[in-house]
């Protein structure tokens, strides 16, 4: 059955006359699709075959019959020709970073294993062989887990040069004398709150960066931006990328700049897609200066774009071995990471969550600190009050046995990357569950056990930048097969839920979009192929053929290169 767009109550409220004639309710209409698959979202109604668009919203959604009846002669009415059209996909955590200073270190085996410390030394002494000036890249963990003092074995290649090495998830970061130098880092510097500088038994610092030191150093290396004009071209690269996938919403955890930078970059890129920005967590003084940033931004985003809320990094990754564990690290015997945050200062970022209009969204990997924090939301108010604000949580890989029941109650959405489920290769090429977790990885990264137990899930990539991992038909084929545990797979539906009704219902925007229903914003997307029906393993060929945002088409391919796009409502 066809439902039809109407606004009776909102008219009867104002005490205007209610049209009760068909012609009267019928709006007139922008666009119609129709022979299409309509994968809705919506439990309730799953599939329909036609679907139409009038002022940026649907306005009807049933039989090519029925939405064929509602077209007047001047309606956009294109055939998908039985194509699957999905609500506009959202990426629900997505990095996008500034270009290091310098010259670039070309390192092997990137991102893993990662280039061993021999090969990450050469590869610098051979940058520095080009001449002075800054030298950056990335290397891996297998040089981050060397126990050597880095910043004089990067002196010792690269004495004339400023090094700054990057661990490729953003926790760890490696500089030598002439960068701290440059950057105006001093011995005496004090850690700063949520993270802290490496230093040696003498208390010199030893070159190494961690978390909030992390980004103290990027947004100081990367500052030469004045007028936003690079990031707002990485930010519309990064856009347009998304689109070809018929991604309509993009979450960027803005670590790579302040607030007002990112909204500055946001309102130059001139985006064709959505964006959702959460501020990153980086207090000068207090917590509270950080919440304060979100509470008193009172900059107008552009028309698409919206500040969502504070993001927090409480622990690390496995893969540095910084999130915190209940047990030792099966690798590291006497090792179980540490939380980024005391007990105290957590309860300053729930203190800011409880009072903030705007949403936290809380990085939480190792069980501890997934216990910790779930244990401390319980102590500071009731569960309803939790349910009402909503928290995310970004990653929750330590969410399971006990904790699972726990973090239902307290209405906490998991936002999850799909892509962290394969085998990421650490040294010795192990796995980096088996070499981190051991036995105990059976227990880590549930998916089924999280939508059984009522929790509500949305996918994302974790990428920067829209690189390769960000493709969300590659996240929702691991989804939908978890080779290393396939008892909590989950279906191709759910997945896809995940990735659109769950990323709109993670930003407490689902009232306004997410699904494919009368009312809520026209974004979407006609696939290239069925991605509920095609070999799994072909998913990641999918691409969108055309992407709708609030009813405008901002990308067309194949069969509908010439429709051509239409202007920003």
């Amino acid at each position: 059955m066809i439902v039809l767009f109407a606004v009776l109550a909102a008219v009867c409220g104002r005490g205007a006359t209610v049209p009760t004639s068909r012609s009267a309710l019928t709006p007139t209409l922008d666009l119609v699709l129709v022979n299409a698959k309509i994968f809705t979202a919506d439990p309730r109604h799953p599939y329909a075959e036609a679907l139409a668009i009038e002022d940026g919203r649907f306005t009807a959604v049933g039989t090519n019959a029925e939405v064929r009846r509602l077209a007047s002669p001047a309606t956009r009415i294109i055939d998908v020709g039985e194509r699957l059209v999905t609500p506009g996909l959202i990426e629900a955590h997505a990095h996008f970073d500034m270009p290091p200073p310098g010259r670039h270190i070309a390192l092997p085996s990137l991102p893993f294993p990662g280039p061993t410390a021999e090969e990450t030394l050469a590869g610098v002494a051979n940058a520095a062989l080009e001449g002075p000036g800054w030298l950056s890249g990335m290397t891996g963990y297998p040089v981050f887990n060397d126990p050597r003092n880095w910043r004089d074995a990067l002196d010792a290649v690269a004495p004339n040069n400023p090094v700054m090495l990057s661990g490729c998830c953003g926790h760890l970061m490696m500089l030598n004398s002439r960068a701290l130098e440059a950057l105006g880092i001093a011995d005496g510097i004090a850690d700063p709150i949520g993270g802290r500088w490496g230093r040696d038994a003498s208390g010199r610092l030893n070159g190494q960066a961690y978390e909030t030191a992390v980004n103290f150093v990027t947004r100081r290396a990367m500052a030469a931006d004045p007028d936003a004009s690079v990031q707002a071209r990485i930010l519309r690269r990064g856009a347009d990328a998304y689109a070809r996938w018929g991604v309509t919403t993009v979450h960027q955890m803005a670590h790579e700049a302040t607030l007002p930078d990112v909204r500055a970059a946001v309102e130059r890129a001139d985006l064709p897609i959505k964006w959702t920005v959460y501020a990153w967590g980086l207090p000068k003084v207090a917590i509270a200066d950080a919440w304060r940033e979100v509470d008193t931004d009172g900059g107008v985003w552009p028309t698409r774009a919206r500040l969502g809320g504070s993001k927090w990094v409480l622990d690390g990754s496995p893969l540095e071995r910084g999130a915190f564990l209940q047990e030792d690290y099966s690798d590291r015997p006497g090792s179980r990471g540490r939380s980024n945050y005391s007990e105290a200062q957590l309860r300053e970022i729930l203190s800011g969550a409880l009072t903030s209009a705007r949403q936290v969204a809380l990085h939480a990997v190792g069980d501890a600190e997934a216990d910790m924090l779930l244990r401390i939301m319980s102590e500071m108010a009731p569960a309803e009050r939790w349910r009402a604000l909503r928290v995310r949580i970004e990653h929750g890989d330590g969410i399971f046995g006990d904790r699972i029941a726990r973090a239902a109650a307290l209405g906490v959405v998991i936002v999850q990357q799909p892509i962290h489920f394969g085998e990421l290769k650490v040294e010795g090429g192990q796995s980096m569950q088996d070499a981190r977790w051991g036995d105990r990885a059976k227990g880590f990264l549930p998916l089924r056990s999280l939508l059984e137990a009522g929790i509500r899930l949305a996918f994302s990539s974790d990428s920067l930048n829209a690189d390769d991992t960000a493709n969300p038909f590659l996240n929702i084929m691991l989804a939908a097969s978890y080779p290393r545990r396939p008892d909590q797979a989950i279906t191709r539906e759910q997945a896809l839920t995940a990735y659109t009704a769950g990323g709109a219902y993670a930003e407490r925007e689902e009232a306004r979009k997410g699904k494919i229903v009368i009312g809520v914003a026209a974004d979407l997307a006609v696939l290239s192929q069925d991605i509920l029906t095609v070999p799994l393993e072909g998913l990641p060929e999918t691409t969108s053929l055309l992407t709708v945002v609030d009813g405008a088409i901002v990308y067309a391919d194949g069969p509908f290169a010439t429709v051509g796009a239409t202007a920003h409502p």
